[in-house]
């Protein structure tokens, strides 16, 4: 399962807030979130390099037309380095009580996931509703 069908996911349960760390991509983690409003996706991406950096700047137009397939909008994606956006600890504070979930999820260095249970690493994501 890739991606943009893990949201479709997502979306059918209800789910409007993911995060996930994934390995492989570069020498440190990459921090994803995606927030979700109705079929718009706002997605962020944060590394402290800046090679994987402009590597995820520039699939954006092909993570754009993935969801695209998908009946999805992608309403926003920014690209960082670690520790800035907006989940940090505030962000974090204000998911107390949430709805949670947990998703396995693999861990590739390509834009695409195996979808749930599939994860090779053991890690797992927490989706916040």
């Amino acid at each position: 399962m890739g991606v943009a069908e893990q949201v479709t996911y997502w979306i059918s349960q209800d789910v409007q807030k993911a995060e996930m760390m994934l390995d492989g991509v570069g020498e440190t983690p990459v921090e994803v979130s995606i927030r979700m409003s109705g079929n718009e996706a706002h997605v962020a991406f944060r590394t402290d390099e800046s090679q994987t950096r402009d590597v995820l700047q520039n699939a954006t137009a092909e993570l754009k037309e993935m969801l695209g397939r998908e009946g999805l909008m992608l309403a926003g994606v920014s690209v960082g380095a670690s520790g800035t956006g907006d989940s940090g600890g505030q962000d974090r504070k204000s998911r107390q009580g949430a709805k949670q979930a947990l998703v396995e999820v693999a861990q590739t260095p390509s834009v695409t996931s195996r979808g749930p249970g599939v994860g090779s690493s053991g890690r797992a994501v927490d989706l916040f509703v």
